[in-house]
């Protein structure tokens, strides 16, 4: 471990770099925030909402205004409970996101810096390997897109496996607990997708270390330190705690989205057409060298498949020049990050190749995720940590190899530069006619940099490594000057990504406002992006869709059942309008049609036909036990929705046929609603809003059994007469996740005690 002086002079460059990258965001004006589209359509309206709910004294659980209703907090990305989150609950949203996204920038920087210092001992290598990957391609254009969940889960990466090797060399119990710290963070941050990539990573990692001898040097001396052979017994043992103690630290959340995947629709159902969408084409290989290539979307416009931000994973040249040198002279680390490089980029192929759907198929998980390209962020961190290793080597290159090397790699460059663009040019001239030569020139300028970079790179960086370890200032003037020179080359492509973006929803809510006021039945938005879903219920609009990444499943099967505006399921939900950014004239003749009602701006606004009350009496039953049966009689045409409930099994009372009654709300909020109903007979009292598991309900204060209707809403039995039903959402899953929680933090607080109680020796490597 370095000296504390060093970490925090390594923090605070890292902080000043931060801030100096993301400057122009750190103090948003009202109205403004960093980041893109999920920024706006999701990050910026969820902290909003809880923001204003934690300063209002009560948790978010429950969100009646999206999805006929949803459980916010369920939710991973909305991530209340990661500690970082609460600087958008403390700060103004829009400043907030900015810190958030300085903090983790930061952190994921030092971590790096910590886990290649431990591996090579190299402050060099470390800072080299640590400007890599912080401000890396990858990070500036997710910063762009706005996937804060992703750099955050990614962020805790190198601070796992530092944490985790530091364990295995003081193979105790109680430094395992510690190593699942970062694990359990890592959940928290909320992006289960980037978790299944950590996770690969760690556990190849954790092979490496079991699977034989391996150096580690921790200190900048010129001796290396003895070689360490670990059992890998004790290696798997200090997994399996670490990862488990990150499970029990993560419980508040993780039990909550255990139980939302169960309800998710993309759980079991989602095709590999779904799950391999947004994989990375081979061709776009050639972006590791220029990031470019293809175009990006800030000035000169994209010209490749859908999307850049998830198809770009540019390193830096030193990095591709590392992978040369760590070739020739591989070193047994170096090569598993060689692996782990080949490994990530053909997982990130999905479609294109084998890797992905095999791990599809074995591994359940994949089933949940998306964006295959996303893997080649494996890629992007075994590049950055193999220029660590290649800078802090101890091993003497003679110049004259190096100056061959060089001078074969800038040749092959050139001749590959000229050759891709002549392909891509005879392509442009057939497909892209008219655009050929703006795009030819965007191309020969981006190859151009590429060479300017490896030449000055290449001299560089081969100057450091013949210098000799005794050489402190000339390796130092190198060393200043290689960091520079990461940082010109990272900048230089990154820094356009950073930028201010109005947060204000999309103006159709507003015109749609104007249009009909504020109703308190649904609409349904139709046709429009889904990145301004959520912009109804931010303006004060119920909807029965909106913009998520997981959403439950039965609830999508309802809606979805046929596309439609004027689909029966859709009259029992509750919705009595249509919101579209385009004429609907298609949907105003047959059955049910839709009423024009008004337009202004944007906004195309129609009232559908029939609208059934969002909570009404019915006496009528039909018992449907198949889920796609169930949906399918609600579209047959002798089906009366208004009279009849659909129910899966029968319920414990028997319905007075015909009987006529009224179903008042008296009270009604998230996560509660109070009805009064009167009949003359024993009824179902059903409630227009998403069943989920936690959901209670009580007829005149006794409990009473909550039943799923139509296979998606809420109803339960009221007897004859005049009664009060309460429906209070009391999700228990949270509180048995904050027990799991508080036994982790009492499990890490005793690990620190233990350890600080302790002498070293007590915990000292094995030493072969």
């Amino acid at each position: 471990m370095p000296p504390r002086k060093t970490l925090f002079q390594v923090g605070l460059v890292l902080l000043l770099l931060t801030l100096l990258f993301l400057g122009v965001a750190l103090w948003p004006p009202p109205g403004k925030a960093l980041g893109g589209a999920d920024v706006r359509g999701l990050f910026y309206p969820w902290l909003d909402l809880t923001r204003t709910a934690v300063w209002q004294g009560h948790l978010p659980f429950w969100h009646a205004a999206q999805f006929a209703g949803y459980p916010f907090l369920s939710n991973p990305q909305v991530a209340l409970f990661y500690p970082p989150t609460w600087l958008a609950i403390l700060l103004p949203v829009r400043i907030g996101i900015s810190w958030y996204v300085v903090l983790h920038v930061l952190v994921t920087g030092l971590g790096m810096w910590l886990f290649v210092h431990q591996q090579t001992g190299s402050r060099w290598g470390a800072w080299l390997a640590a400007l890599t990957w912080a401000f890396s391609g990858f990070t500036a254009v997710r910063i762009f897109a706005g996937h804060m969940g992703l750099l955050a889960t990614f962020a805790w990466l190198p601070w796992l496996l530092w944490a985790f090797t530091w364990c295995v060399v003081r193979p105790s119990v109680w430094t395992a607990v510690l190593a699942g710290i970062p694990f359990g963070l890592a959940i928290l941050a909320g992006h289960t997708t980037s978790l299944l990539y950590v996770g690969l990573v760690w556990a190849a990692w954790a092979l490496y270390l079991g699977m034989g001898d391996w150096r580690l040097e921790t200190d900048d001396s010129a001796s290396p330190s003895p070689q360490s052979s670990v059992s890998s017994l004790i290696v798997a043992r200090q997994f399996l705690i670490a990862a488990l103690v990150g499970l029990l630290l993560s419980g508040i959340q993780f039990l909550p989205l255990a139980q939302f995947a169960l309800e998710s629709s993309r759980s079991g159902s989602a095709g590999f057409d779904f799950a391999s969408a947004y994989s990375f084409p081979p061709a776009h290989l050639v972006t590791l060298l220029v990031p470019e290539f293809f175009g990006e979307p800030t000035h000169a416009g994209y010209w490749s498949v859908p999307n850049f931000e998830e198809l770009t994973y540019y390193a830096g040249v030193l990095a591709l020049l590392a992978v040369i040198l760590a070739a020739r002279r591989p070193s047994r680390r170096a090569l598993f990050y060689l692996a782990m490089m080949v490994f990530g980029l053909l997982l990130a192929f999905g479609s294109y190749a084998f890797l992905y759907r095999l791990f599809y198929n074995l591994l359940p998980p994949f089933r949940l995720a998306r964006a295959p390209g996303r893997a080649a962020v494996i890629y992007l961190f075994a590049a950055a940590a193999l220029l660590g290793e290649v800078a802090g080597s101890r091993r003497a290159w003679e110049r004259p190899a190096l100056d061959r090397l060089l001078r074969w790699v800038l040749a092959s460059t050139a001749v590959l530069g000229l050759a891709v663009i002549a392909a891509t040019g005879a392509v442009f001239i057939v497909v892209h006619p008219t655009d050929t030569s703006g795009r030819l020139w965007h191309q020969v300028g981006g190859w151009a940099t590429a060479v300017l970079l490896l030449l000055g790179g290449g001299v560089l960086l081969w100057r450091f490594l013949a210098w000799p370890q005794t050489a402190v200032r000339q390796r130092r003037v190198l060393g200043l000057a290689l960091a520079a020179l990461v940082l010109v080359d990272l900048w230089t492509f990154g820094y356009k990504f950073i930028r201010l973006e109005e947060m204000a929803p999309d103006r159709t809510w507003y015109e749609t406002q104007e249009v009909i006021g504020t109703p308190t039945e649904r609409l349904l938005p139709w046709g429009m992006s889904i990145f301004e879903q959520n912009g109804a219920w931010q303006v004060g609009f119920n909807s029965v869709l909106g913009y998520n990444a997981l959403e439950i499943g039965a609830n999508q099967a309802f809606i979805g059942s046929i596309p439609d505006p004027r689909s029966t399921a859709y009259d029992i939900l509750n919705t009595r309008y249509v919101v579209a950014q385009l004429p609907l004239d298609q949907f105003t003749e047959g059955e049910r049609p839709l009423t024009f009602v008004g337009h202004v701006g944007d906004a195309w606004v129609y009232e559908r036909a029939r609208v059934l009350p969002l909570a009404r009496l019915v006496s009528r039953l039909e018992v449907i036990e198949d889920e796609k049966a169930a949906i399918a009689r609600i579209h047959e045409p002798d089906f009366d929705p208004a009279a009849t409930a659909i129910l899966a099994a029968p319920p414990p009372c028997e319905l007075a046929d015909g009987a006529a009654g009224t179903a008042v709300i008296s009270e009604q909020r998230d996560g509660y609603w109070r009805i009064d109903t009167d009949s003359a007979g024993a009824a179902l009292l059903v409630l227009s809003e998403t069943d989920y598991p936690g959901w209670r309900v009580t007829v005149d204060g006794r409990p009473a059994e909550s039943l799923t209707a139509y296979t998606t809403i809420r109803a339960v039995c009221v007897p004859a007469g005049a009664h009060t039903v309460e429906w209070t959402f009391v999700p228990t899953v949270y509180a048995w996740g904050g027990l799991l929680t508080l036994a982790g933090l009492a499990l890490v607080a005793t690990a620190v005690w233990q350890i600080r109680r302790r002498p070293a020796q007590d915990t000292a490597p094995l030493i072969g």
